[in-house]
C-alpha cells in the first residue's frame, strides 16, 4: 500500500525540478523587462518628449545618408559617365570608323560605342560655333570620324590607373589619330562625395552622442526619482546587476522606439521629396527615382538606437552605483 506522505510530496519534487536556472534567469528577465515598459510609461508626456529628441538627432544622420546614397546612383547609371573620345585619321572612312566601332564595342573594358561620322560632326559644330558660312567655303570636311566609348562602371573602382591603362591601348590601333577622356568632372564629383562621406560620418558621431546625453540624462532622472527604493533594496542584498538590469531595459526601449519614430520623420520626409525630384529628374530627361531606406538600412538603424539606448543607461547606472558604493565605504 503506498504511503500518503510520498504523493503530497511529489508535487513538491516536480516544482523544483522545473526550478531550473534557465526559468530563474528568464523569471529576473522578463520581470526587469515588465517593470521597465510600465515605468517607462509612468511618465507619458516626458517620454514622448525624450523620445521626439531621440527620432530627431538619429533622423538627421539618416537623411543625410540617404542624400549620399541617392548622389552616388548618379555615377552608377548606364549614361557615358566617363566619355571616351576617339579622333579617327581623316584617311578612314565611315565604314571603317562603324567596323572599328563594332570591334571595340567586344572589349570587356567597353560598355557602349557610339559612331558620330564627320557630317555629324560638321552640323554640330555649325549650331554650336555659327561658321555656317566660313564652313561653307572650304573644299572639303575638315572634321573626323569621331568614336565615342562608354567605359564599364568598373573602370570607376580605380579611375586613374585604368583611365591612363585604356587610353594607352586605344592609340595602339591604327585608326586612332588622338584620344580623349573625360574623366576630370567624375574625379571632382568622387572627391566632392568623399567629403560628404566624412561629413556624414561627423554628424552621426556628433548626434550619436547626443542619444547617449538624453538617454543618460534621463535614466539619471529616473534612478534620482527611485533612489530610496534602490537604498533599501541594496540594504536587503540586492546586486548591482539587479538594480541595473531594469533601466538597461529602460534604454533599449527608449532608443528603439526612438529609432522607429526616426524612421517614420524620414519616411515622410521622402513622401514630400519624391514628388519634386521626380520633376526635375524628367525635365532633364532622366528616369532618375528618389531610393528610400532597404530593410537592411532598418535594422541597422534600429540596432544602432537600442545599442545607444544600452550604452547611455549602463553609464547612468554605472556612474550612480559608483557613487553609491563610495558613500557606503
Amino acid at each position: 500500500m503506498a504511503n500518503p506522505a510520498n504523493k503530497k510530496a511529489a508535487p513538491k519534487r516536480n516544482a523544483s525540478f522545473y526550478a531550473t536556472p534557465f526559468n530563474a534567469w528568464w523569471n529576473q528577465q522578463s520581470g526587469a523587462i515588465k517593470f521597465s515598459m510600465e515605468r517607462l510609461w509612468f511618465n507619458p508626456v516626458s517620454t514622448w518628449i525624450t523620445l521626439a529628441a531621440i527620432a530627431i538627432a538619429l533622423s538627421l544622420p539618416t537623411s543625410l545618408h540617404l542624400l549620399l546614397k541617392n548622389m552616388q546612383t548618379l555615377t552608377a547609371d548606364k549614361r557615358e559617365v566617363p566619355t571616351v573620345t576617339l579622333f579617327l585619321k581623316q584617311s578612314v572612312s565611315e565604314q571603317q570608323a562603324k567596323d572599328r566601332a563594332e570591334l571595340l564595342s567586344e572589349l570587356p573594358e567597353i560598355d557602349n560605342v557610339r559612331v558620330v561620322t564627320r557630317e555629324e560632326a560638321l552640323a554640330d559644330f555649325r549650331k554650336i560655333t555659327g561658321f555656317a558660312q566660313t564652313l561653307e567655303t572650304l573644299d572639303e570636311n575638315p572634321l573626323p570620324h569621331v568614336l565615342i566609348l562608354t567605359p564599364r562602371l568598373s573602370l570607376l573602382g580605380n579611375l586613374d590607373m585604368d583611365a591612363d591603362g585604356l587610353t594607352k591601348k586605344l592609340r595602339t590601333y591604327p585608326e586612332v589619330d588622338d584620344v580623349q577622356i573625360d574623366v576630370e568632372w567624375v574625379q571632382r564629383l568622387r572627391g566632392i562625395l568623399r567629403i560628404a562621406e566624412r561629413i556624414v560620418l561627423v554628424v552621426s558621431i556628433l548626434l550619436g552622442m547626443t542619444v547617449l546625453l538624453v538617454v543618460g540624462n534621463t535614466i539619471r532622472l529616473d534612478i534620482e526619482n527611485r533612489k530610496e527604493e534602490i537604498r533599501v533594496t541594496q540594504l536587503i542584498g540586492a546586486t548591482n546587476a539587479y538594480i541595473r538590469r531594469p533601466f538597461i531595459y529602460n534604454g533599449i526601449w527608449l532608443g528603439l522606439f526612438g529609432g522607429v519614430l526616426s524612421l517614420v520623420i524620414v519616411h515622410i520626409a521622402l513622401l514630400f521629396l519624391i514628388a519634386p525630384v521626380t520633376k526635375l529628374a524628367s525635365l532633364y530627361g532622366s528616369t532618375f527615382i528618389l531610393s528610400g531606406i532597404d530593410v537592411l538600412m532598418t535594422l541597422k538603424i534600429l540596432f544602432a538606437s537600442s545599442l545607444l539606448g544600452v550604452i547611455g543607461s549602463w553609464l547612468a547606472v554605472g556612474r550612480y552605483l559608483w557613487q553609491s558604493d563610495d558613500a557606503i565605504k
